[in-house]
């Protein structure tokens, strides 16, 4: 019986002592469920694909915020951020390495809340066909009945 015991324990030990570690292995946990995330992959910060990128986005700030929206920049040369969160090499290696994103390449990856990815590009996206793919998510047009668009 006293064996049992231990080995109930043991285990019981080993399933709670790895919970934390598998939410520590998805840098994107903390945003699931609060916000999509426009993931932006660029080789240099000083890359003119990302400078498109972010002045489009001053264009359209409250509606990108409006959909929960947040900008993630990921470079080799700069530290990387998800909105104003920095993100540690480690954390960024890893979303390169589930993405399949290089150093040397560009990529713009769409993230539901949900955590999932739902558009993965090569070249610097239409925001307005972002923004459509967004508003056609379930998830999204509940918000649109829930809320009103704050930016007309």
């Amino acid at each position: 019986m006293y064996k049992k015991l231990v080995s109930l324990m043991l285990f019981l030990g080993i399933m709670f002592s790895q919970k934390p570690l598998m939410a520590q292995n998805n840098p994107l946990a903390s945003y699931r469920w609060q916000n999509r995330l426009l993931l932006v992959f660029v080789p240099k910060v000083e890359d003119q694909r990302l400078s498109t990128i972010q002045q489009t986005l001053k264009e359209v700030e409250c509606e990108f915020k409006d959909r929960d929206l947040l900008l993630g920049v990921f470079t080799a040369n700069a530290p990387s951020r998800i909105g104003n969160d920095l993100i540690s090499s480690y954390d960024e290696a890893q979303l390169r390495a589930n993405y399949g994103v290089k150093y040397n390449q560009f990529a713009v990856i769409l993230i539901g809340k949900d955590g999932q990815p739902k558009r993965e590009l090569s070249e610097v996206p239409e925001i307005e066909r972002i923004f459509g793919q967004i508003d056609n998510m379930p998830m999204r047009q509940q918000e649109m009945s829930n809320r009103p668009n704050s930016c007309n």
